[in-house]
């Protein structure tokens, strides 16, 4: 069931046995192996309860997330396959889990009334602070314990402001109450050197580097998307018409007062991106907007089929209108973050190239910065890296083989 473990690993491991915290975090890189050893310390700490009837808490974002990140592993290493009753629970080591999606601002509702001997947070930055705080106090058996694993954000995250900056907090007994483990991509020694390396050469430089590779909690500023050059990833219009493209699709951000955009982007054989066309114009009502769809759809249809259109969930009666219209239209994967950091990669390693007329996505790149306080972008000079976003984001969560990272 186990392996070897990263020097980094075996700390975390050395202070659950000898100083047994209460709430113990590992943050930092992605990929640098923090999750792995919490699920494996985790799964032995319920182990050491055989048959007491304790019950347990798995938070995460979503049911999926908790099963890609944790359960997979576990029926893995136990040679098990786990079952969720009508509860959203399953019995291990004569023990009772409770798997709790916890992103949502009442989700703290569903850690009420039980008692836990212990919790395992997922992604802990992700996950609302009431159901955090509840899943907490919900471990008030003797010696229960709260395990949490995330990366790094906002450095005014509560995660970080509440617990990872009181590492090190000891009761009153003396005992251990907060212990955090900050990992970097390096700390895994279990991958191999020219997979860091690839790794650190397609992560941009800025936020995404200090957060992804450092595993450092800062605030993003200037530019979002530094790695933007006009003289790489603008192509002439003549180029884009001598394309051989695998796959078309479309993103789309409603707008009234503010400019609506459609893009439209394509895909050829080695996998680079195109931003083909935009659509973008102020004051124009739905019906305006179905026309410039039917003829995006109209242009493309005989060669790719009838198109998808990733739009902005905040209308849901336009996406509706779309639908209704035979427009193949679909809810936008709308993470901000997570979205920016896919178009930021395709820039870093050169496989996002925009066609010369798109003239205000162009002005966009140069003007979508962060705001420092917040760590959001600022709202202003977005729409059509919206637009993007919401395509080529909802792309890559539907494959992201095809994107290598």
């Amino acid at each position: 069931m186990m392996s070897k473990f990263t020097t980094k690993q075996q700390e975390v491991l050395d202070c659950i046995k000898n100083d047994m915290p209460k709430i113990l975090v590992t943050y930092g890189a992605k990929r640098a192996g923090k999750t792995h050893v919490l699920s494996l310390a985790f799964l032995g700490f319920i182990a050491k309860h055989e048959n007491d009837n304790k019950n347990f808490i798995l938070g995460g974002v979503t049911y999926s997330t908790i099963w890609r990140n944790i359960l997979e592993d576990w029926q893995k290493w136990l040679g098990i396959e786990i079952k969720l009753s009508k509860y959203n629970s399953f019995n291990l080591f004569g023990n009772n889990i409770y798997v709790l999606g916890g992103s949502k601002s009442n989700s703290w509702e569903t850690a009420r009334g039980f008692t836990a001997q212990g919790a395992f947070l997922n992604e802990a930055t992700a996950l609302d602070e009431t159901f955090v705080k509840e899943c907490i106090s919900r471990c008030s058996e003797e010696g229960a314990v709260v395990y949490m694993d995330t990366n790094p954000e906002n450095p005014m995250h509560y995660v970080k402001t509440d617990y990872i900056d009181k590492d090190g907090q000891r009761l009153k007994s003396g005992k251990l109450n907060i212990k955090a483990f900050h990992f970097t991509l390096d700390d895994n020694t279990k991958i191999s050197e020219e997979y860091k390396e690839s790794i650190k050469a397609a992560t941009p430089q800025g936020v995404f580097y200090d957060r992804d590779i450092k595993g450092l909690w800062v605030s993003p500023e200037g530019v979002i998307y530094s790695s933007f050059r006009q003289n790489v990833h603008i192509i002439k219009r003549e180029k884009i018409q001598d394309l051989e493209l695998e796959d078309i699709w479309c993103g789309v951000d409603w707008g009234y007062e503010h400019k609506g955009s459609i893009t439209v982007l394509g895909r050829d054989k080695n996998n680079n991106f195109f931003l083909l066309k935009e659509i973008v114009s102020q004051h124009k009502e739905i019906d305006w907007w179905v026309e410039r769809a039917k003829e995006i759809k109209r242009h493309y249809k005989k060669e790719f089929g009838n198109i998808r259109f990733y739009c902005d969930s905040a209308r849901p009666e336009h996406v509706a209108r779309f639908q209704r219209e035979g427009l193949k239209a679909f809810n936008a994967n709308k993470k901000v973050l997570a979205g920016i950091e896919v178009v930021a990669k395709l820039l870093k390693v050169n496989r996002l190239f925009i066609c010369e007329d798109c003239k205000e996505t162009i002005k966009e790149f140069n003007l979508y910065v962060w705001n420092d306080k917040t760590g959001e972008p600022i709202k202003i000079n977005d729409d059509c890296m919206d637009s993007l976003r919401y395509a080529l984001y909802s792309y890559y969560i539907l494959n992201q083989k095809i994107f290598g990272f």
